[in-house]
């Protein structure tokens, strides 16, 4: 915690007796997030006096985005050369101000998103030469402006300095060798036996590298100023190694077919979040990016923990070695969250967490690869023995059955004989039970051409299902009997049926000849359509041509029932051209259908139409003018359609 009421500072003495010291609880500070403030103002006296005290060794708010002035005031005792470090690599602006030799305060800036050649001491942490002389005092301001407003601050000796920053080479040093021999070591691997695990691992393996150098502000070392423009892609770095993280898991562990509900989350949770957060920081968003993350993965490491444990106990041994490795790398997250959100102290172990839990995790994942070779491998063994024990009990078998054969064989041939004489009498009864089975094929596939269209039914027989189809041309028409109604009330029920029988099948014989579709009948009325299952131009004229066959026969019917003293019977034809989508509807007594606005039109086209006559609207009549001698009627009320320009056909 900072205090909030405490004032002043305490003085931090340098005497020869020490190399090193830590400054948290020797400072003041003082938040500057509402109105900036310059560095003239922060040196007034009445600023000096809102500067509170301290209390933590390494000052630590947390996630926050905020600048913060602090002031801490040295009493040199010792004959050595002091610095200053500031030991957070990824604080993105730092400005230290001392008075130089006139007494007047010099500034010098610098941080993560300064290019690298403008700082003055080339390292991974932010160094600034303490001038005090020997025997005085001297008071510095250094701002902070950050996300992550955690900044240990400690004044070091020079000589102390470049040996720790030494042993801290070494330990960096090492850590990265062991990330390049677990890449080498697992890259071979991928290429010597193609198991995709090992290649989603060293993709996961070099972007925790990644970003781990980046906490330890090693990548701008690395990388120069060549590609400072990533110095703030700290979160989506880490979100970009959780995807990978997440696939190597799911991969690893065989997720998908062992616990689906957690391939789920990693397809439509987990891989989705990182995404996004890598959006948030691509914003310039970092302070949300870094919360997000954080958070994001403590939820993926601790499911992904869960479902190890899961799967092991259901029997998978590498399980396991995922847990302990996933485990370790947890902690150090946890440990390095802790420190990061001011939960847990600043020191060596909680700074180093991530790496020593990287570095645990590397191993185990690079152990429980080794062992998955050694269980695959356990596994071939035990399958090729298993192999030898069967073939060894067939050739057993084999050999015993060939001696039992031997002694029976004149019995097996008498039997055979019989069997022989049965076989062809089977296959006699066979080839009738084909010959029955191929007619009744026949009629099967021709009942089914009575229904659907020759290249609906194939594709239902092929497939077993046919998918509806958009039309863009086809030519709708329908046919309706007037006062049918009143003149089937005089009928018996046989007689309506076989007049209806009669005229459809009339009607069915002219479609039949001018190449259209029958679509259905439903009552006294006919629905047919041409331009399809298989798009034709010519659909408007042969539809046309099919209405005036229908108005000729319907002309020699009636003359038929004239002849018999029977009502004549009136039709009317409507027809229209337009799109349409056509399909099976359901699965059990299949009906091939269309629909659209071009049927309802074409429907309005029979009913606003007029009994003998054949009704056309005009997107028909634009296509069949030359081929058709037309008269217009005018513009005219269609029910639910409104005003419709309409012809009738007068001849060909």
């Amino acid at each position: 915690m900072l205090s909030s009421t405490a004032n002043g500072q305490e003085r931090i003495v340098l005497t020869d007796a020490i190399d090193h010291i830590w400054i948290g609880k020797n400072i003041s500070f003082l938040k500057d997030d509402k109105e900036p403030l310059t560095f003239n103002q922060v040196i007034k006296e009445e600023t000096g006096k809102k500067f509170i005290r301290s209390t933590q060794d390494a000052p630590n708010f947390g996630n926050e985005q905020l600048s913060v002035w602090n002031r801490f005031t040295v009493v040199n005792k010792s004959s050595k050369e002091w610095m200053l470090l500031q030991l957070n690599p990824v604080v993105d602006t730092l400005k230290f101000y001392y008075k130089d030799s006139s007494n007047n305060y010099r500034e010098i800036v610098t941080g993560e998103s300064r290019p690298f050649n403008t700082r003055q001491y080339k390292a991974n942490i932010y160094i600034f030469d303490l001038p005090v002389n020997s025997n005085d005092t001297a008071v510095f301001y250094l701002k902070v402006q950050t996300f992550k407003a955690e900044y240990p601050l400690i004044v070091i000796t020079k000589e102390s300095l470049f040996q720790n920053i030494f042993v801290n080479s070494i330990i960096k040093g090492v850590y990265i060798g062991l990330v390049v021999l677990i890449i080498i070591y697992n890259a071979t691997l991928y290429i010597a036996i193609k198991d995709r695990n090992y290649l989603f691992y060293v993709f996961y393996v070099i972007l925790t590298a990644f970003l781990l150098t980046e906490q330890s502000g090693l990548n701008p070392m690395f990388r120069g100023n060549t590609f400072h423009f990533l110095w703030n892609m700290g979160p989506a770095l880490t979100a970009s190694g959780g995807i990978f993280f997440c696939i190597f898991s799911s991969s690893f562990l065989e997720v998908r077919a062992r616990t689906p509900r957690t391939g789920a989350a990693i397809s439509y949770i987990f891989i989705p979040m990182f995404s996004i957060i890598i959006l948030i920081n691509l914003f310039n968003l970092q302070l949300l990016g870094s919360v997000l993350v954080q958070l994001t993965g403590i939820v993926v490491l601790i499911t992904m923990m869960i479902t190890g444990v899961r799967i092991y106990l259901k029997g998978f041994l590498p399980a396991r070695f995922f847990i302990m490795a996933s485990g370790s790398y947890f902690l150090g997250v946890l440990i390095y969250v802790g420190k990061t959100t001011a939960l847990l102290p600043y020191n060596y172990f909680t700074t180093n967490s991530m790496e020593i839990g990287s570095a645990i995790e590397m191993i185990m994942f690079s152990v429980s690869m080794a062992d998955r070779i050694n269980i695959f491998r356990k596994e071939k063994a035990r399958a090729q023995k298993d192999l030898v024990v069967s073939l060894e009990d067939n050739q057993r078998l084999i050999t015993e059955q060939n001696r039992m054969l031997e002694l029976k064989v004149d019995e097996r041939t008498h039997q055979l004989r019989q069997i022989l004489t049965e076989l062809e009498h089977s296959q006699k009864e066979l080839q009738q039970k084909n010959v029955v089975i191929s007619k009744e094929k026949e009629k099967s596939d021709e009942l089914l051409l009575n229904i659907l269209p020759f290249e609906t039914a194939r594709e239902l027989k092929d497939k077993g299902s046919a998918a509806a189809k958009m039309f863009d041309d086809v030519t709708v028409m329908f046919t309706d009997f007037k006062d049918f109604t009143e003149i089937s009330e005089a009928m018996t029920p046989s007689e309506l049926v076989e007049e209806l029988d009669h005229c459809f099948k009339g009607f069915d014989i002219i479609i039949n000849e001018c190449e259209i579709e029958k679509i259905k009948t439903i009552g006294d009325s006919y629905m047919a359509a041409g331009g399809l299952p298989v798009p034709d131009k010519r659909s408007p004229f042969l539809v046309v041509k099919a209405a005036l066959g229908i108005q000729l026969f319907m002309q020699h019917h009636n003359m038929q029932r004239i002849a018999k003293n029977k009502k004549v019977l009136e039709v009317r034809i409507g027809i229209h051209t337009g799109p349409v989508v056509a399909g099976i509807v359901g699965t059990k007594k299949f009906a091939y259908d269309i629909w659209g606005d071009t049927v309802n039109i074409a429907s309005r086209m029979e009913s606003a139409g007029v009994e003998g006559k054949i009704n056309i609207s005009s997107a028909t009549y634009n296509l069949v003018k030359d081929d058709f001698t037309c008269s217009y009627r005018g513009k005219v009320h269609a029910k639910g359609k409104g005003i419709i320009d309409m012809y009738f056909v007068d001849a060909v």
